[in-house]
């Protein structure tokens, strides 16, 4: 059954010059459906679980997921088949690499229909969608009730009680149909998600489309193109794309402008905009315009955490952007990508205090240099908040060490701060027996032996010749020491924190979890693990520089008047509420503090969180001069 209210203005594609008399029309039975080309197919096998990780993690604008499951049939040779499914849980435990027979199973069991089989309802909604398509219109989205309506037998026995509906959409490359994405539901989707559903569905349809046909023209990168399609923004439909050019770099940006279903309005995301910092090194910012900007004068810059990319700010950075007007600009650190590695000499590691004294200034010069009239409001998660608090107390020590004597006031170029579980010093909540014999005997081993210890944990991924260490590892060597130092123990265990605590488990859902292993995570320099771990074992509750000169949480706590907004999770394992006491005692006479029942990362993803964060951090920009 074909969705009636399926408009024709959300499925242009573009003004079709082919349209013909309805008496000429071929009726679609008699339509030919061809097979996928050889090339393309090959292509396909390497990709196409991700069509269906996408379908199932969709979520409507209350941040409720649409799909129980999701499979999609391929177009092969004279058949059509399923190749892929997806469930919730499934997809953390592909995140988690443990062994799916279940979905593996689901697909041995089902059975090629052939595409002349007049019960093939999938190949029937095909040869309907190569008509609209060749009228430059996008497939109709076909709802079905898998209960009532007549479905093939080799289909029907691979339905469960909860298999009741499902929705579905053909799928293209380079104008060819390739097979059907379907998602299923235990309930009928409501009347007034029925649209906004079909507009995410049709935003899938123009990214499924496009990734593929550009990676396999341009060099068949399968990893490329699965991570372009699961992390895209279906809740917005891209307008135009463009390549920019810009004074400072030589590279081009991209720039595409979106129409966002949920907040309604057009925006612009540009990226990625490199600026060199020291030593070779760069980093990469992104940003949200939105068509009408506010009237307070000030930007956003926003710094994720710890082992973390920019996206995981994503939701927190599209909310001010779409709903509350600020220019929102993300930055992705030195080594998060090649891009901001140096391309020829030494490649050494990095320390936080790159990060404090280098990229971030830089990063402030670079906003200031396009928009000189404005002033920028830092929102960082935690290290991310860090880093602009222990710039801006410790400035003075800064342009001593550095003995340079230009680098950006803060007065000047910062308006305020936003810290969102960001601590003054590393001390990890942990039930773990020992601890404190752990402490005390690791301040009595040499600091090489320490480095060391870490430096069996590296990892050279990244580049040949960087020393870097990854999220699972970290968590492994940090909590999970015997307390007799004489061994380490490699398995995650039950009573002291993991990965899991990182995450902000019970906050996420299985989707994200999936998109945060997967994707987000990033390795990490040997040496801002060292600055970590050092605070961690340390007595003196402070977080020092790696040469030891700058003491960051003394400098903040004594000479910290900036307005800052913090954010505190009274659940975070990572950040416990202890580490964040002296907030209340500092300077700033423009200084709030709030909390929220979340994890460390759960804060910034829990959707309705996430709303309630940004409406205040709105209202106090509001009244920052």
């Amino acid at each position: 059954m074909a969705l009636e209210e399926n408009s024709l203005e959300d499925r242009l594609i573009k003004i079709s010059t082919r349209d013909s008399n309805k008496s000429l029309m071929v009726n679609p039975d008699k339509i030919y459906i061809f097979p996928v080309p050889k090339s393309t197919f090959q292509f396909l096998e390497n990709i196409w679980q991700s069509f269906a990780n996408k379908m199932v993690s969709l979520v409507d604008f209350n941040d409720d997921p649409i799909f129980n499951f999701s499979i999609f049939e391929v177009i092969d040779q004279e058949e059509m088949k399923i190749v892929a499914t997806a469930t919730h849980f499934k997809l953390k435990e592909i995140a988690e690499r443990r062994k799916i027979p279940g979905i593996e199973e689901y697909i041995k069991k089902s059975r090629p229909i052939h595409l002349a089989d007049p019960r093939n309802e999938s190949a029937r909604f095909i040869r309907k969608s190569i008509i609209d398509f060749n009228k430059g219109l996008r497939p109709e989205v076909t709802f079905i009730n898998l209960k009532e309506e007549e479905i093939h037998p080799e289909k029907k026995v691979l339905l469960s009680e909860t298999m009741n509906h499902a929705i579905g959409i053909p799928l293209f490359v380079n104008e060819n149909p390739i097979g059907i994405l379907w998602g299923i539901t235990k309930d009928p989707i409501p009347e007034d998600k029925i649209r906004p559903l079909t507009l995410q569905l049709y935003s899938l349809f123009d990214v499924i489309e496009f990734v593929v046909a550009k990676e396999m023209e341009s060099g068949n990168d399968h990893y490329i193109a699965q991570k372009n399609i699961e992390k895209a923004d279906t809740v917005s439909n891209s307008r135009n794309l463009f390549y920019t050019t810009t004074k400072d770099q030589k590279e081009p940006v991209t720039s595409i402008i979106f129409k966002s279903h949920q907040y309604n309005i057009e925006y612009r995301m540009d990226a990625s905009f490199i600026i060199p910092t020291t030593d070779g090194y760069a980093v990469s910012l992104k940003s949200f315009t939105p068509e009408k900007l506010n009237n307070t004068g000030k930007n956003l810059l926003l710094i994720p955490g710890f082992f973390c990319r920019r996206s995981v700010m994503d939701k927190l950075a599209k909310e001010l952007a779409l709903k509350y007007g600020y220019r929102v600009f993300l930055m992705d650190m030195r080594g998060r990508s090649r891009q901001t590695m140096p391309k020829h000499g030494k490649k050494e590691g990095w320390t936080v205090d790159n990060y404090i004294q280098d990229d971030f200034p830089e990063v402030l010069r670079w906003i200031r240099w396009h928009y000189p009239s404005e002033r920028t409001v830092v929102l960082g998660h935690s290290m991310g908040g860090m880093i602009p608090r222990f710039y801006v107390s410790s400035y003075e020590k800064i342009k001593e060490s550095k003995e340079e004597f230009n680098l950006p006031k803060p007065e000047e170029y910062i308006a305020g701060i936003v810290s969102i579980t960001s601590p003054n010093y590393i001390s990890l909540k942990s039930n773990f027996i020992g601890l404190d014999t752990l402490k005390r005997g690791f301040s009595m081993l040499p600091h090489k032996m320490i480095s060391d210890m870490i430096l069996s944990m590296a990892s050279f991924s990244m580049q040949a010749t960087i020393q870097t260490i990854d999220l699972k590892k970290f968590f492994k060597l940090i909590l999970n020491l015997h307390s007799s130092l004489r061994s380490f123990s490699y398995n995650i265990g039950t009573k002291v924190l993991t990965i899991k605590d990182f995450v902000g488990y019970k906050e996420i859902t299985p989707p994200e979890w999936y998109f945060l292993m997967e994707d987000v995570f990033c390795e990490e320099s040997v040496s801002v693990i060292m600055q970590f771990f050092q605070s961690q074992i340390s007595n003196e509750r402070s977080f020092w520089s790696n040469d030891g000169r700058i003491n960051y949480t003394e400098n903040f706590l004594n000479n910290f008047d900036m307005p800052i907004y913090s954010v505190v999770g009274t659940v975070d394992k990572i950040v416990p509420e202890e580490t964040l006491t002296e907030l209340k005692d500092l300077k700033s006479e423009n200084k709030v503090i709030t909390y929220y029942e979340q994890g460390h990362l759960g804060i910034i993803f829990h959707g309705e969180t996430v709303r309630k964060i940004c409406k205040g951090i709105d209202e106090w920009i509001q009244g920052l001069k």
